[in-house]
């Protein structure tokens, strides 16, 4: 997989996946962390509240930067249809301004092996689109760049924010992804051959590190 799948990597693979972002994103513990004097109580950190107002969005990037934030309808959840009559047109929009000639196609597209990304429909919109799929292992957030650094990244930085509806909240996210250096994308995707080659190494064993 290595070999097939990595040359040109920063041009050829489009990557995403799936998380909640809340109206209020709760403080990340370690935006909490400050230094006590000796007898000192420490402040209190806001956890997630599972009930908060929150979004589902679906976020794509590639080694040269973000290439589709797509929110989810309020109430509905990610059927296969919707990945594969919404979110993946966007991503093919995204690519027709950059490549008008060829779109989509000959990209590699990496998700996880969620059901809405295995569904006929999404495997059948992928194939119009021209794209393959890369090889993802089930349960493997330690290699999803989405899962090892997007996220984590994009929620960070909202830590402590308040939007006031859908609208403000995804131009927040908009601008998050749009403000991170384009350095930090392709860094992200050698980031992600060097967990491959160590989960390869270790025989397929778990790890999590930064």
């Amino acid at each position: 997989m290595l070999k097939e799948h990595l040359w040109n990597y920063r041009k050829e693979i489009v990557t995403g996946d799936e998380t909640w972002i809340q109206f209020k994103p709760p403080i990340r513990k370690q935006d909490g962390r400050v230094w006590l004097k000796k007898g000192e109580v420490p402040p209190a950190v806001c956890v997630s509240d599972f009930r908060a107002p929150k979004v589902l969005y679906c976020i794509f990037f590639d080694g040269l930067g973000p290439v589709a934030q797509i929110p989810v309808p309020k109430g509905q959840t990610l059927p296969g249809q919707f990945y594969a009559d919404v979110v993946l047109p966007e991503v093919e929009k995204h690519y027709l301004k950059r490549r008008p000639k060829t779109g989509t196609r000959g990209l590699k597209i990496l998700h996880d092996d969620a059901r809405p990304h295995k569904s006929l429909a999404v495997r059948q919109k992928i194939k119009d689109m021209g794209m393959h799929e890369v090889p993802h292992p089930p349960y493997s957030p330690d290699i999803a760049p989405c899962d090892f650094w997007l996220f984590r990244k994009l929620k960070d930085n909202v830590s402590g924010c308040e939007f006031e509806d859908r609208l403000s909240l995804s131009w927040a996210i908009y601008r998050c992804l749009e403000v991170i250096p384009k350095d930090e994308y392709r860094k992200t995707f050698e980031n992600w051959i060097r967990r491959l080659n160590l989960v390869v190494a270790y025989k397929g064993d778990y790890f999590e590190h930064s």
